[in-house]
């Protein structure tokens, strides 16, 4: 049994001592005990509230510690986006850096180029320039030995047009030495221009690596901020742990405290009421006694009684008879003296005076018989009545084992059996109906016995899923001692219908079946205990029910 229920019994135990009409249960220091109890309860209730509002803390610091974990794995996302960015543009510029060093190494070798053509068209013209000093020096000196040397006219032309020609192909050289250092100064141009471009796009670039680097910066801030702040929270939520450990624990002592209490008030309220049954039966053997005893005087006074005036009648009748038989002597003798003179058979007198006296004789006889008959008839009656009457008013009848009664005529499905449930340990069977219709269905006694406690109160008749705090989660509840140390109890009742102390035969109804207390819906808890009232006696119920 849970020990919000035995403290309920101690309470109850405890307020019926105080309020009992007999003096036993009035000495009992009762209200002490209560007062202790009421002490634990609320200090036990101050340290559950105090739980449950850690539980809250604990429940909005693990909501706190989701969202920031979501926000932490965003940032890791946002970060990683960052970093992929960053690694394209470090790439990139990898690869504008390469980009870069060609068109520089192709600049300077067409600077190299250049530089050798314009060495060249100045080695060329510099020929060139002697070529015109040596004529000019000379005049046509050149041409008119061309010409004074030649065979024929056609040997002149020749010589002339080779003249030209090799001042034709000087120019010619020159010009294309020109052409070549345009072309390559063209594609120097060019490639400086994307050189030019190649630095623009490093420095764009290296901004936006920068701003990138800025951006990863500050997530990588926010989320070392962010690990701080689930670390707080963690370490927060080991402290509201340590403390609810801490409650519990306080919680568990005053339960072996409050446990101790309630084992010593249930065991002194069943000696009490052994004592204060036993105390009942001896008063009502003497009274028994007493009342035998006076049947008895007054049987033996109306027998004597009865006697005297049989004897004073025996002695009136046996006067009247005598005082008969003298007159009827006397008469007889007188008629014998009358007849005496005249005839002999006078002689006859003494004959009938001889038979009639013998006539009182059966009243005589028959006497004694009715004088006997009352003391026979009244023994029996007296010696027979006390011997049934303990047996119909003991309250207490001891139970003799065998079958216990089913205690929900009607409604035979078990929803719980006895044993582990949801991490805890069961300590009854729950008895159910196929639908609702057990609600308001009669708990009946599964064997004679006593009522030894009715705990009422609770108001909250109907299903749900957590403890009203009623009675220490059994709502309105009876339990009765069926002697011999057993004992049933019948929870979440809507209400009981006997009294503590009432007698009950088995089958009677106790209680209608509810859904008080710790109650998802309409059903009976029923429990069985051997040995005793306490939480170690507790036993399965279906092994004396089937």
């Amino acid at each position: 049994m849970d020990i919000r229920i035995k403290r309920t019994l101690a309470l109850l135990f405890a307020m019926t001592t105080a309020a009992a009409s007999f003096s036993a249960w009035q000495n009992v220091p009762a209200p002490a005990e209560a007062k202790t109890l009421e002490e634990i309860e609320k200090e036990k209730k101050e340290k559950q509230e105090q739980i449950n509002k850690k539980k809250e803390q604990l429940a909005a610091l693990a909501d706190d510690l989701s969202k920031k974990a979501q926000y932490e794995q965003t940032l890791k996302e946002q970060i990683e986006l960052i970093n992929g960015k960053m690694l394209l543009i470090d790439t990139q510029l990898q690869n504008l850096h390469v980009d870069m060093e060609d068109t520089e190494t192709q600049i300077a070798a067409l600077e190299e180029q250049i530089d050798t053509q314009k060495k060249q068209v100045e080695k060329d013209r510099e020929l060139f320039k002697k070529r015109i000093r040596a004529m000019y020096v000379h005049g046509n000196d050149g041409i008119l030995s061309a010409l004074v040397g030649a065979t024929s006219f056609y040997d002149v032309l020749s010589r002339i047009d080779i003249v030209k020609r090799i001042s034709k192909h000087d120019n010619e050289i020159i010009e294309r030495l020109r052409k070549e250092i345009r072309e390559l100064q063209k594609s120097e141009q060019d490639l400086t221009s994307n050189l030019q471009s190649l630095n623009i796009q490093e420095t764009e670039m290296g901004v936006l690596y920068g701003e990138f680097k800025s951006s990863q910066d500050e997530l990588s801030a926010a989320s070392a901020q962010n690990g701080t702040e689930m670390q707080i929270i963690m370490d927060r939520q080991a402290d509201v742990k340590v403390q609810i450990a801490a409650d519990q624990k306080s919680m568990d002592e005053l339960a072996e405290e409050e446990e101790k209490i309630i084992a010593e008030a249930i065991a002194k309220a069943e000696a009490e009421r052994k004592a204060k049954e036993e105390a009942e039966r001896k008063a009502k053997e003497e009274k028994e006694r007493k009342e035998r005893e006076e049947k008895e005087r007054k049987a033996k006074e109306e027998a004597e009684k009865k006697a005297k005036q049989e004897a004073e009648r025996k002695a009136k009748e046996e006067a009247e008879r005598k005082a008969k038989e003298e007159a009827e002597r006397k008469a007889a003798e007188e008629a014998a003296k009358k007849k005496a003179v005249t005839a002999a058979p006078q002689q006859q007198t003494p004959t009938t005076v001889t038979t009639a006296a013998p006539a009182p004789a059966p009243a005589v006889t028959q006497a004694p018989a009715v004088t006997q008959a009352p003391a026979t008839t009244k023994a029996p009656v007296v010696t027979q009545a006390p011997a049934t009457q303990p047996t119909q008013t003991n309250p207490t009848p001891d139970y003799q084992g065998g079958k216990l009664s089913w205690p929900a005529p009607g409604y035979y499905r078990i929803s719980s059996g006895f044993g582990p449930r949801w991490g805890t340990h069961h300590s009854g069977i729950d008895i159910i109906g196929s639908t609702s219709a057990i609600n308001g269905a009669a708990a009946c006694a599964a064997a004679s016995g006593t009522v030894i406690l009715v705990k009422g109160g609770c108001s909250h008749n109907f299903g749900k899923n957590y403890n009203c705090g009623c009675n220490g989660g059994y709502g309105n509840y009876v339990i009765i001692s069926h002697g011999n140390g057993m004992y049933t109890l019948y929870a979440h009742l809507a209400r009981a219908t006997v009294s503590q102390g009432q007698s009950v035969t088995v089958g009677q109804q106790i209680g209608v079946i509810g859904s008080t207390g710790h109650s998802t819906g309409p059903h009976l808890h029923f429990e069985v205990r051997i040995g005793g009232n306490s939480t170690s006696n507790r036993v399965d119920p279906e092994a004396y029910l089937f």
